[in-house]
């Protein structure tokens, strides 16, 4: 392992902020931004004499938590999106790696209230990120990437004691980083093993993976649409991460943050699900026995520092509730921003040592701002350093940044006590779990709807793509986007969408039913027609075994069930059926020319078409290509959403607000839309056109099969190869695609 290592320097000398007890020029430069210059009438050796004996009194809370601090020198995180850090060394398309040193490193707090730098590890092309520290404070877990092309980032470990590295995880073409040590010895970390894109632009996708203490047997543990982030433990034994998604609404918002148990049971929202604010909530560490956490308001286009601010979740968890700003401490304000935060001082990583300080990665004067005033988002040589600060907006600098290498994720080196939260460990010889619903009627997503309603129960799962080839366009109030190898036309849904089926909803509105574990599973409420009442806007995900339960539907978080008993909970749960008695583990994405095109040629094209009539809408299958999407759609696709012909893209873009046909737009808000207001309930099509005999002979299950296709979002393919325009080159690239995701552990 050593030989790998030949290029690192495995003892660095201490690199002192100061000598003795005289402050460094960093220091007076800080102290002195800070008070807004040297007071009128002090004397320099006076201010310096006060401004030492503060700086000790605040610092005494940090020595006494924790003397030494490991952290990383590297480049400031991010590319054209907060997530975008993986830096693959086969990246389908953008990269951001930035190859200007980077090193391990431990601080120490010395007696004279200095601290003293020591660098562990030093490389010159590589780059060190994501520090943790064991739970008996002896081993560094990191990730290393030793160049941009000839490597990627895997997980290391450091031994303080033997002054050792070794590599925990391997494979060229896959990045493994942002790792966490779990209470039972096991390390939880984001890789991009997941072998997806994301569905607005062509990077590389990260979900969350557990392996053993020495890097084996890894095993995936989120199946989320895009990116997950910063896993962090919390002193009660659970995990607190980032998760970026938009399942049937603008790619925007949000990216809030989430929370599971160790074993990966119980994903759901912790803050921000719904909401427009905060755009992004990253780097969030909880405060051990409390409801507080601290974390990082940011941006969507913009890299990883932001805003630091408090959350409190006795107070709230959308919409800015219990959001507090510091400096001073106030209530912070909903605002919709793509780039938030990237105004004033510049925070990222917060590790907090009380209910009022942390220690972070922090710029005092803000990002740098160019002639007209205008910031300089990329700057990834920044020069943060690692610094004290609380929520009165005092700062003290621990380590300046040095040779133009920022500091990043400052940890305590300490040994400390993971709390293993009570859980069902997940039993991985099943391929089930189940979902209990106490009263779907419940939580403000349903509020006004009468009792009664809700008939049935839908389960949708969504298929993730491996590349990105072709691209159309979404757009609405929730904001603009590219969609990469899309399986609809403009404004459409953004996955493949496979129906797994439907259960009966009892009288009281309860629900219990076994489903697909290991996959992202949404639900759709269905009335008597099978037409949509309310869409579940996220997914949530089962471990083999789990068996998860809510309220309703967005009821409040914490809040406890009822004291009675729901009908369809204690007996045995109901299992997911299709009508084509299809099981769920085998059914295939809804594709329009499987499903509505025959009804439309048994139906409709005997008048519905040029040679019938020119004078209306037509339905045949006739092709119609979009060259920018590298897809075939048909006439009566193109006909059916109203699609126009964006001749500037060179693309074709449906329409979600007709009123004859609409449906959840892919640009939609991140808010819950009221219920009964989306969909094919409020589709004239059918309630004016078809429910009234327009198509003779129609059946209820063909009514079922053109509602079910409203309400997924008008999906056209049912997988991404499904009717494609690609050439010899994008076949060529989706076949390696694909053959990675199969070797490297995806779905």
């Amino acid at each position: 392992m050593l030989n790998r290592l030949n290029f690192l320097l495995l003892f660095g000398t201490c690199a002192f902020l100061a000598g003795g007890a005289q402050p460094s020029d960093e220091l007076m430069t800080e102290w002195l931004r800070q008070d807004g210059g040297l007071p009128k009438g002090k004397a320099e050796a006076d201010y310096r004499r006060d401004c030492l004996a503060r700086r000790a009194k605040r610092l005494k809370g940090v020595a006494d938590f924790a003397r030494r601090w490991a952290y990383c020198r590297h480049y400031v995180m991010g590319g054209s999106h907060y997530a975008y850090t993986e830096a693959l060394s086969d990246a389908q398309n953008e990269r951001t790696y930035l190859a200007i040193g980077s090193s391990l490193c431990l601080a120490e707090y010395a007696p004279d209230g200095f601290w003293r730098e020591t660098v562990l590890l030093e490389s010159k092309e590589g780059c060190f990120r994501d520090m943790d520290v064991s739970p008996d404070g002896t081993r560094l877990l990191y990730s290393f990437k030793a160049s941009d092309r000839g490597d990627d980032f895997h997980l290391w470990e450091y031994d303080l004691a033997s002054k050792t590295a070794r590599q925990l995880t391997f494979g060229k073409g896959v990045a493994d980083y942002e790792g966490c040590y779990l209470p039972d010895g096991r390390i939880l970390f984001n890789s991009t093993r997941c072998m997806q894109i994301v569905d607005c632009w062509w990077t590389e996708v990260s979900n969350l993976y557990r392996c053993e203490a020495d890097g084996s047997k890894i095993r995936r543990i989120t199946f989320d649409q895009v990116h997950d982030n910063y896993p962090a433990l919390t002193a009660d034994g659970r995990v607190l991460y980032t998760r970026w998604e938009y399942n049937d609404r603008s790619q925007m918002y949000p990216q809030p943050l989430f929370g599971m148990n160790v074993d990966g049971t119980g994903q759901r929202a912790v803050y921000g699900g719904n909401s427009w604010f905060p755009t992004t909530l990253i780097h969030a560490r909880a405060v051990p026995g409390t409801s507080l956490f601290f974390g990082i308001a940011t941006g969507h286009h913009s890299l990883q520092p932001g805003e630091l601010m408090r959350f409190d979740l006795r107070e709230g968890s959308e919409e800015a509730t219990g959001a507090w700003q510091l400096a001073p401490l106030r209530r912070a304000k909903a605002v919709r921003i793509d780039a938030y935060g990237q105004g004033g001082r510049m925070a990222a990583y917060p590790y907090p040592v009380s209910e009022r300080e942390v220690v972070l990665s922090y710029l005092p004067e803000g990002w740098r701002r160019n002639k007209q005033g205008r910031v300089l988002y990329r700057d990834h040589r920044a020069p943060f350093g690692l610094y004290w600060t609380d929520v009165d907006g005092g700062y003290e600098l621990l380590v300046a940044q040095r040779g133009k290498v920022p500091c990043g994720r400052p940890v305590p080196v300490r040994a400390r006590k993971l709390a293993n939260r009570p859980s069902v460990r997940p039993d991985e010889s099943l391929t089930t779990g189940t979902f209990a619903v106490q009263d779907v009627y419940e939580g403000a997503a349903m509020k006004g709807v009468p009792r009664g309603t809700v008939k049935t129960l839908r389960a949708v799962t969504i298929d993730y793509r491996p590349a990105g080839i072709g691209w159309n366009a979404n757009g609405g109030p929730g904001g603009g986007g590219l969609s990469c190898t899309p399986p609809a036309l403009g404004q459409g849904t953004w996955g493949v969408k496979r129906v797994l089926g439907e259960v009966p909803v009892a009288e009281d509105g309860s629900v219990f039913f076994e489903s697909p574990a290991r996959m992202p599973i949404y639900f759709m409420l269905l009335d008597e027609k099978g037409r949509m009442v309310q869409s579940m806007r996220s997914w949530s995900t089962l471990q083999p075994g789990e068996n998860a339960s809510c309220i309703g539907c967005h009821e409040p978080p914490g809040r406890t069930p009822d004291f009675r008993a729901p009908r369809a909970i204690g007996a045995q749960p109901l299992k997911l059926k299709r009508p084509d008695g299809v099981p769920p583990e085998q059914a295939k994405g809804f594709s329009f020319l499987r499903e509505i095109q025959p009804i439309l040629d048994r139906r409709c094209v005997t008048c519905h078409s040029p040679v019938a009539n020119t004078n209306i809408c037509d339905l045949t299958s006739a092709p119609v290509r979009d060259e920018r999407s590298k897809r075939q759609w048909t006439r009566s696709y193109v006909a059916l959403t109203h699609a126009r012909l964006n001749r500037a893209k060179n693309s074709w873009a449906g329409n979600p607000d007709h009123p004859m046909l609409n449906w959840i737009s892919s640009g939609s808000v991140p808010t819950p839309h009221p219920p009964l207001t989306r969909g094919s309930r409020t589709s004239r099509l059918l309630s004016e056109k078809l429910d009234k005999g327009h198509a003779k002979g129609l059946t209820d299950a063909e009514l079922r099969l053109f509602a079910c296709w409203i309400d997924l979002g008008v999906p056209f393919c049912g997988d991404y190869e499904e009717s494609n325009l690609w050439d010899e080159t994008d076949r060529a690239r989706w076949k390696t695609c694909v053959e990675k995701r199969r070797r490297d552990g995806g779905l």
